[in-house]
């Protein structure tokens, strides 16, 4: 499964079929073996972030971690991002806006109110999309996994992003009770806000917007952009063909 995409050509298809039948931890470090160094894994620091921290942390304990702090997270988020690196001894690359928080509310006020798309454009998306280019970054992997909206229901384990950058999602096929599972064998901490019904964590700029409580049943993305037609912040796009 090794192999350098500089002189060897990967079909995506013969890929995504060999890795729907592989443990997380091989597709890992069917990644390492192939882009290191310049391969990384992006966290939000969310609800169950720590199985993908530690899963790759276990094949490459230095693998470069990337974070966008947009300045909105939940006090607690930078909290337990703080917690999971002095634990798992992260190699953690946190970038931020270019515009600060009160230059932003000065400037744009409650932009998430009226456009959030926008917002979520300047604040998350263009500080990972810059955090690419300047780690020269040729794949990054991801905790996305296919149970936690109807958006990612048919994720690719391995694909282009929508900057040409190979893709890969370890954990895909993973349902809760796996993570739950492995949380438990390696006695990994969930978010701290999880067991107050907040199933997904990203930005919470007031109450009610952007991150708000899960009802019982709803799917785990279902309290993001409440109220809006968006149910992503613009880094997965789900792309499908191209070879690696």
């Amino acid at each position: 499964m090794s192999g350098d995409s500089r002189d060897r050509s990967h079909e995506f298809d013969r890929l995504n079929a060999e890795f729907e039948r592989l443990d997380a931890a091989d597709i890992v470090r069917w990644a390492v073996s192939a882009f290191d160094p310049d391969v990384a894994v992006s966290s939000s620091f969310g609800a169950d972030s720590a199985v993908m921290l530690h899963l790759c942390t276990q094949v490459k304990p230095d693998i470069l971690v990337v974070a966008v702090d947009t300045g909105f997270l939940f006090p607690e988020t930078i909290a337990f991002r703080a917690e999971l690196t002095r634990r798992l001894g992260l190699n953690l690359r946190v970038y931020r806006p270019t515009i600060e928080r009160e230059a932003f509310l000065e400037e744009y006020g409650k932009l998430w109110r009226s456009n959030p798309d926008a917002c979520c454009a300047m604040n998350k998306r263009e500080p990972f999309e810059r955090a690419k280019r300047e780690l020269q970054l040729r794949c990054w992997m991801t905790g996305i996994r296919r149970e936690q909206s109807f958006t990612r229901r048919e994720a690719k384990i391995v694909l282009r992003d929508y900057d040409g950058l190979v893709k890969v999602c370890p954990i895909a096929t993973w349902r809760a009770r796996d993570v739950h599972e492995y949380m438990k064998k390696h006695d990994l901490p969930y978010h701290p806000l999880r067991d107050s019904g907040f199933l997904s964590i990203g930005c919470q700029p007031e109450e009610g917007y952007c991150t708000t409580r899960v009802k019982p049943g709803e799917d785990p993305r279902s309290g993001r952009w409440a109220g809006f037609d968006k149910t992503e912040c613009g880094l997965h796009k789900f792309e499908s063909g191209g070879g690696i």
